[in-house]
């Protein structure tokens, strides 16, 4: 099979004589284009500072994630929960973060929001976990911007974690 390209495999939807076949139309999520493909109205909220409070109009909650984009007229919302763990707690971290906002992303379904929660976890050493590569993509961050996306994250968390270590050997930080 070298040389030739794989097709895709197509199903032929028969119809009787007389009648209409049903044409399906593909959304964006199916064409694989993310979930920021389907609305032109997303909000954008980033906790810098502890300051984020949650949408009220998504639901009432005290818990605050590091991003949350929203669209009112399609009535989704994506979280994104960010965690730098040291590099072999990565699962812990994972676990305990989609433990964490249960509740919050059942909040918002039970209220009618269509919601995806994706906890992001890049280790101290700049390892990014395949969490980081699953919420990226389902965004709509993929190919090269995906690349270089996951190359800055780890840069960040090793940078800052760099920073807390030279931080924690100085006098005023005990």
């Amino acid at each position: 099979m070298r040389g030739r390209k794989q097709r895709r495999l197509r199903f032929v939807e028969f119809v009787k004589e007389g009648g209409k076949g049903k044409r399906r139309g593909k959304s964006a999520l199916d064409e694989g284009l993310g979930i920021l493909a389907t609305a032109g109205d997303w909000d954008l909220r980033v906790d810098l500072d502890r300051k984020l409070t949650f949408p009220e109009e998504i639901t009432t909650t005290n818990q605050r994630p590091d991003i949350v984009i929203w669209s009112a007229k399609t009535r989704q919302v994506v979280i994104l929960e960010l965690t730098v763990p040291w590099e072999d707690r990565l699962e812990e971290a994972f676990e305990r973060k989609a433990e964490k906002y249960s509740e919050l992303k059942q909040s918002c379904i039970e209220k009618g929001w269509k919601t995806w929660y994706y906890p992001i976890e890049v280790g101290c050493r700049g390892f990014v976990g395949q969490s980081a590569w699953r919420g990226l993509g389902a965004v709509g961050i993929k190919g090269r911007k995906r690349k270089v996306v996951t190359k800055n994250l780890a840069e960040a968390a090793e940078a800052a974690s760099r920073w807390l270590w030279m931080k924690s050997k100085e006098h005023t930080w005990k």
